[in-house]
């Protein structure tokens, strides 16, 4: 089991230590193409599912990708923080970034996975911005029962990766199928006027 030191700790929820959610060889949304959101850029605020606050400051960039710097929220001294390159595509009416950790704490990050990771994100009509992952058990299920091509990885925590080629992973991922493989939202932001 790959560790996960707070950093799609979107992912883990801005917590120090967790497992890599499962991840994808190629990007997510290859072949409708990949650019940058407009709709996500800014500053954005909110809080996990446990309820502690989080900020992600999308700034995008001009090869067509995301820099995203996340901080850890409230007072305690030495919170974490942590930035990620994404990139974004629409398929059919779902959105998904393809995150990539490469720091945190100003530190490059070490042993995280050679693929990205699919947030699966929604703004809804009042503005309000959700981020769900895909969950492991569900995600390995699909692997095993042949729905898509991937390694589920060991165990019950192995690290999963979905490895189909780009034209298979984006027919799956435009799915229903797909959207049942994450789970809830482990961020609710809003952005910061």
């Amino acid at each position: 089991m790959k560790t996960f030191p707070a950093a799609l700790a979107l992912a883990a929820a801005l917590i120090l230590s967790a497992c890599y959610p499962p991840t994808t060889s190629h990007p997510v949304g290859t072949t409708a193409g990949l650019k940058s959101d407009p709709a996500l850029s800014g500053l954005w605020v909110g809080k996990d599912a446990d309820g502690k606050p989080g900020y992600f400051h999308f700034l995008p960039q001009s090869d067509g990708s995301i820099t995203a710097v996340i901080v850890e929220g409230g007072d305690k001294p030495d919170a974490d923080w942590m930035i990620a390159t994404l990139t974004t595509a629409t398929l059919g009416d779902k959105h998904y970034m393809n995150a990539r950790l490469t720091s945190t704490n100003g530190k490059t990050e070490e042993g995280a996975p050679s693929g990205t990771v699919p947030v699966l994100y929604r703004i809804d009509a009042k503005g309000t911005l959700t981020l769900a992952m895909m969950d492991e058990t569900p995600t390995k299920a699909a692997i095993k029962a042949g729905k898509i091509k991937g390694t589920p990885g060991q165990g019950d925590m192995g690290d999963a990766e979905i490895t189909a080629d780009p034209t298979a992973l984006d027919g799956f991922f435009k799915s229903a199928a797909a959207a049942s493989l994450f789970d809830k939202p482990f961020f609710t932001l809003h952005r910061v006027k």
